[in-house]
């Protein structure tokens, strides 16, 4: 480096060391109150959207125990089948109840999340909701068939789009796919949802603050 230009260079350093004023002392102060700016609106930023994964991520989970819930029902009519006609009703009562919870509490959530994301969690939380809708829909499928009649899916409009051919991607048979391999696969994207979310918020995670 040229001895003069490290002169003035080292002088203009020392004078805004030591509180200097003029044009130098000036565009500093600006640009730290912009640096400043820029720091608080990503802080505010990343908490916006650790509030909305977490709010995702609650919604979801609460969901996923409900759907979790109509299983086990379920799972009993064959052990028990002089009860068989009780525990159908029970599954249909636990499914309709977390239908219902995903037309309000999770599809609110949802459109919330679509508007203040970045696309890996978007992909990650599409994956949740497909996965969460296909157990939905084969639990539906499962209750109507041993119920004898379609059941009533309010504003959601069933089957889930490219249904049949999610199923056989993933060699489960549309007609009679695998609850329980739809529930560990539902349980798996959602943790993935987690992990990228706090990827995503960086080091402070999803769960904590500041």
């Amino acid at each position: 480096m040229d001895s003069g230009l490290a002169a003035v260079l080292g002088a203009t350093v020392g004078a805004l060391g030591t509180g200097a004023t003029g044009p130098a002392a000036a565009l500093l102060a600006r640009s730290t109150a912009r640096h400043q700016v820029q720091a608080e609106n990503m802080r505010a930023l990343r908490e916006s959207r650790r509030a909305t994964y977490l709010a995702f991520a609650e919604a979801h989970e609460r969901y996923l125990d409900m759907l979790s819930t109509t299983l086990i029902p379920l799972s009993r009519i064959e052990r028990f089948p002089d009860q068989r006609e009780e525990w159908i009703a029970k599954a249909h009562q636990r499914w309709d109840q977390a239908l219902k919870y995903r037309q309000n509490e999770v599809q609110k959530i949802r459109a919330v999340l679509d508007l203040d994301t970045t696309r890996p969690v978007a992909e990650a939380a599409l994956e949740v909701t497909t996965r969460f809708a296909l157990l939905s829909s084969a639990t539906r499928r499962t209750i109507e068939a041993l119920m004898g009649r379609c059941l009533d899916t309010g504003p959601i409009t069933p089957p889930l789009p490219g249904y049949v051919d999610i199923l056989t991607e993933d060699g489960l048979d549309p007609e009679m796919p695998d609850l329980d391999v739809l529930q560990d696969r539902a349980l798996e994207a959602y943790k993935a949802f987690l992990r990228t979310a706090a990827d995503a918020l960086g080091e402070n995670g999803l769960r904590n603050s500041g």
